[in-house]
């Protein structure tokens, strides 16, 4: 795999799949703390999300990387780039939950679209840079 191609999925593949993994983690941890539940049994559940999840967001990781790779193209400032990213992503996990679960799943579009906003801003995004030639020109 070229170089310039590992740069360009890295990121997004770094936000989805913290995504996946660490939401139902974090959803799990809000629910023990404000609702009476045993978390304890609730935990074998997780695998299950991490499952269902990178299954049902599959579409949603390519266009990640097919938009950061878009996203290459122009000539934005870095957090322009995470910033627009990261509006792509919480309107693909939206049209997800929406075609899924309709509006009952209302709390899980709204907890995985604040943790992959959130983690899109915060994971270093490695930018292209391009090969320039000995006179100047882009190879």
């Amino acid at each position: 795999m070229k170089n310039e191609n590992r740069s360009t999925i890295q990121y997004p593949l770094a936000v989805w799949s913290l995504t996946i993994l660490l939401t139902p983690i974090l959803i799990l941890l809000f629910l023990a703390l404000t609702e009476e539940i045993n978390y304890i049994k609730q935990v074998q559940y997780i695998p299950a999300f991490w499952i269902v999840g990178g299954i049902c967001s599959a579409p949603s990781l390519l266009i990640f990387i097919l938009s950061n790779r878009f996203l290459e193209r122009f000539r934005l400032n870095h957090f322009a780039k995470k910033f627009v990213f990261a509006l792509i992503g919480v309107s693909c996990i939206i049209f997800t939950f929406t075609i899924l679960g309709g509006s009952s799943a209302t709390k899980w579009m709204l907890s995985y679209s604040s943790v992959f906003f959130i983690l899109s801003l915060v994971i270093k995004r490695h930018p292209l840079i391009p090969k320039i030639a000995k006179d100047g020109t882009d190879i």
